[in-house]
């Protein structure tokens, strides 16, 4: 098997250093009811790319956050959904205050529909 390295953008529009995407992994933990098909979907900011658009390293949203190379996590990433008709600042914003009560951890959503929701108020207005 061989060491994935980095990750296209799911629609196949190249990755911009410092554009947001949203990424799926999956959530399977019986004792709080994420089933086999549960995923857990987080922002992420795009920090490394390769020459042909591809995601290589990635910034999560818990404070202190450094980047972290796709090659570690490959494993446990489903999809990197491009996301760049986000305002960067304004969803990284919204995501970390998206928190568990009486806690910093930032909370990541349970569908794709939930994420798009709360991060409708980042969205660039089309021109």
């Amino acid at each position: 098997m061989s060491r994935v390295e980095s990750l296209p953008l799911a629609n196949g529009a190249p990755a911009r250093r410092g554009h947001v995407a949203l990424l799926l992994s999956p959530h399977w933990e019986p004792l709080t009811g994420g089933g086999p098909d549960a995923v857990h979907i987080e922002l992420i900011v795009i920090r490394s790319v390769t020459r042909d658009g591809r995601v290589r390293a990635y910034e999560e949203m818990w404070p202190g956050g450094r980047p972290t190379l796709v090659a570690h996590m490959a494993w446990n990433i489903l999809d990197v959904i491009d996301a760049s008709v986000l305002d960067p600042d304004r969803a990284v914003e919204i995501a970390r205050a998206r928190t568990y009560p009486d806690s910093s951890q930032v909370r990541r959503w349970s569908s794709l529909a939930e994420a798009r929701a709360d991060l409708r108020p980042a969205r660039i207005p089309a021109s």
